[in-house]
């Protein structure tokens, strides 16, 4: 298993708290106080490029959904959340902080900060990119972890190496010799209709994060995570294709 393959499922630690069993009102608001942590961080890192693609908005409606089930008997968690991440997206110059006081707050070790910096991570890659705004969230977010520049350019860099080092390569390289249409599955006839909707179910069968949530085994979230780069590259050419 590689190095990053680890960290993804490492990542998976996000969730851990949500399958706690649920016993008292303190431990409901304890949950709810972390989901909300997690919540205004993951905004800060979808919006700090100032936009939020198809394929974040779909994470973090899964993510909001996740959180909002597994915290039961409490009326209004959904709303409350999707509250905390809408005004929470529109201030990403406070992220250092956020970490820091999430980190205080549930005394977080270095492993957990690690876990909870990966999944960040992999919504930051999401898209395809990691462009510098991003990178600027994502590096005070760690420095509020206290992870260092060290550790954190090493989770980068086995990052970037295993989604195809993504700063440079040319986004079409590895659907180049396959048919795009065939990777998602569809007649060469598809309307760009078709083409959306097959796309987002895919992403929703795929996604590792979504996978690590359900408790999917690492073999299953390795050949899930190399399948949905296929998937996201052959949905950019037909998008290109399409003139979208």
């Amino acid at each position: 298993m590689s190095g990053v393959l680890f960290l993804l499922i490492l990542g998976g630690a996000i969730f851990l708290f949500m399958n706690v069993q649920i016993g008292s009102n303190r431990k409901k608001q304890a949950n709810i106080d972390e989901a909300k942590f997690l919540v205004s961080l993951l905004a800060k890192v979808a919006k700090s490029d100032g936009r939020v693609s198809e394929l974040e908005a779909r994470l973090i409606t899964q993510v909001l959904d996740d959180l909002s089930q597994k915290v039961s008997g409490v009326s209004g968690v959904r709303e409350y959340l999707k509250e905390v991440y809408n005004g929470q997206k529109e201030n990403v110059d406070n992220a250092y902080e956020t970490a820091r006081n999430y980190k205080r707050a549930f005394n977080l070790n270095y492993d957990i900060c690690v876990a909870r910096l990966t999944f960040f991570l992999n919504l930051a890659y999401i898209d395809g990119e990691f462009n510098k705004s991003e990178q600027d969230v994502i590096r005070n977010i760690a420095y509020g972890f206290g992870i260092d520049k060290e550790r954190l350019d090493e989770i980068i860099s086995k990052f970037d190496s295993f989604y195809g080092s993504r700063f440079d390569t040319n986004p079409d390289e590895m659907v180049q010799e396959k048919d795009a249409f065939e990777v998602l599955g569809l007649s060469k006839n598809a309307s760009l209709d078709e083409v959306k909707a097959r796309y987002k179910e895919l992403v929703r069968q795929y996604h590792p994060d979504i996978l690590m949530g359900r408790g999917e085994s690492k073999e299953v979230i390795e050949r899930s995570t190399k399948k949905l780069q296929e998937i996201n590259e052959a949905y950019g050419r037909l998008k290109e294709k399409f003139g979208v």
